[in-house]
């Protein structure tokens, strides 16, 4: 099996991933893992038999791999009967005093089952990040995974448009009178979808500012005839990225998920306000004039919309609902600050804390900076940030020192600050459908982030 076939299959595996409902449910994030796996197998299998370097060698990304490599260890020590006994979390006490079997050990997770699962979902991420590393690092495959992660989030927008005016209120194969007037797709919640949405609209107009960049030139003397060219290169070809960008658009403003919109309203700026001071004058003209359309729609879209009006009116009670889950996840965090109570098992730690004030939907945080404080304690959650922020730290650099394909990593920063800001208020990452998104563009950004002529920044 060739390289080219391998590539093709992750391609494949990034456009069907979201497709049993975001893959939360075990089986299918298992799935995903399995996959994913085998991919990793496959593409260290090629190498070797060719032998043939990696296109980014590990050593030259080896703080995210460091740091990274932390937290998953962490985790994995959490599920182990062989850390201190006095380590262990409470909870394990009063079991073995209710069983009548004092002398029973425990673990420091309250879940080593669940957080089993939650560390192998998060190798799933890191495998994906480190594929579209490899793969990324040549600038027509990076396209191209971008361009299928766009292309199938507009197959899935219009699958949730048409369930939507269709009034079947339905997920695939089953039915959810909650989805009223909301589009969802194939996700089980507005705001999951919203951010996987949101992530799609990124990707989709950073390609189309690349290809404007590309069909544009800044001369002078052929300032009307680029122009004509232009026209003719988006009617011709590029009609294909604005039909996926109003699509992805539509779906967005139709959906519910207010701090979703607003996240991906701040990741579309960043992403517009860079490309923007990345160029020239001329170019610069041709991109203002371009997202000053797309923003004038999509303001107006939003003010005159019923849907998101009513969203943004409850924004204030959901606001106060949040802070005050907030406030009982900084409490359960504190109380175990070093070891943390098992990756992944936040939303059964939160059930100790959470008391009447706090409305049925919220079983966890709703901030997944505070949720992995609370399971990974504060030095390993902090070795996981530190892990993302190397790596769109990255992407700064790129966007700083590089000339050509600047929007790879403009589009992996801006999808950060999309997903950074939504997980204040909620856990996207937490979906596999979302988390593979974001860590493939990431892994995309980072590959671009240097020249062929250059070695990444350590």
């Amino acid at each position: 099996m060739g390289w080219r076939t391998l590539f093709w299959i992750f391609i494949a595996f990034i456009i069907v991933v979201a497709l049993p409902v975001g893959a939360p449910h075990s089986w299918a994030w298992g799935l995903a893992s399995i996959m994913v796996g085998m991919l990793l197998l496959g593409w260290c299998a090629e190498r070797l038999i060719k032998r043939r370097p990696p296109a980014v060698a590990a050593s030259q990304v080896w703080k995210i791999l460091l740091f990274f490599g932390i937290a998953v260890g962490w985790a994995i020590l959490q599920t182990s009967s062989l850390m201190p006994e006095e380590w262990s979390h409470p909870l394990w006490a009063e079991a073995a005093l209710a069983l009548g079997d004092p002398s029973s050990g425990g673990y420091i997770s309250v879940n080593p089952h669940e957080t089993g699962s939650a560390i192998v979902r998060l190798l799933t991420y890191g495998g994906v990040f480190w594929l579209a590393l490899q793969y990324g690092r040549d600038r027509k495959r990076a396209a191209q995974l971008l361009l299928a992660l766009a292309l199938s989030g507009a197959l899935y927008a219009i699958y949730g448009i048409v369930v939507e005016f269709a009034g079947a209120y339905s997920i695939l194969w089953s039915t959810d009178s909650n989805l009223l007037d909301d589009v969802t797709s194939t996700f089980v919640n507005p705001s999951f979808y919203a951010t996987f949405a949101g992530l799609g609209l990124i990707v989709s107009t950073g390609l189309l500012i690349r290809f404007i960049r590309k069909a544009y030139s800044v001369e002078s003397d052929m300032r009307r005839e680029q122009l004509r060219l232009l026209l003719i290169g988006i009617t011709s070809r590029g009609w294909v990225l604005m039909l996926v960008w109003a699509i992805l658009a539509t779906a967005l403003l139709l959906n519910t998920s207010s701090w979703a919109v607003l996240s991906t309203c701040v990741g579309l700026t960043t992403l517009f306000v860079i490309s923007a001071a990345s160029r020239g004058k001329r170019t610069q003209a041709v991109i203002t004039a371009v997202v000053g359309v797309i923003v004038s729609g999509a303001a107006f879209l939003v003010l005159s919309g019923e849907t998101i009006s009513e969203g943004l009116a409850s924004v204030n009670l959901e606001y106060e609902n949040r802070m005050t889950a907030n406030d009982l996840a900084v409490s359960a965090a504190a109380d175990t600050p070093w070891l943390g109570v098992g990756y992944g098992t936040s939303e059964e730690v939160f059930r100790m804390y959470r008391d009447r004030t706090i409305p049925d939907i919220y079983v966890n945080a709703h901030n997944i900076f505070l949720e992995n404080a609370i399971e990974l304690g504060i030095p390993a959650f902090a070795s996981l940030l530190i892990a993302i922020i190397i790596a769109v730290s990255y992407c700064v650099v790129g966007i700083r020192r590089r000339r050509r394909d600047k929007i790879y990593p403009t589009i992996a920063f801006s999808a950060a600050v999309l997903v950074g800001s939504h997980s204040l208020v909620d856990y996207n990452l937490q979906v596999p459908a979302v988390g593979v998104a974001f860590a493939l563009i990431l892994g995309i950004g980072c590959a671009q982030s240097w020249s062929s002529r250059q070695r990444p920044v350590n």
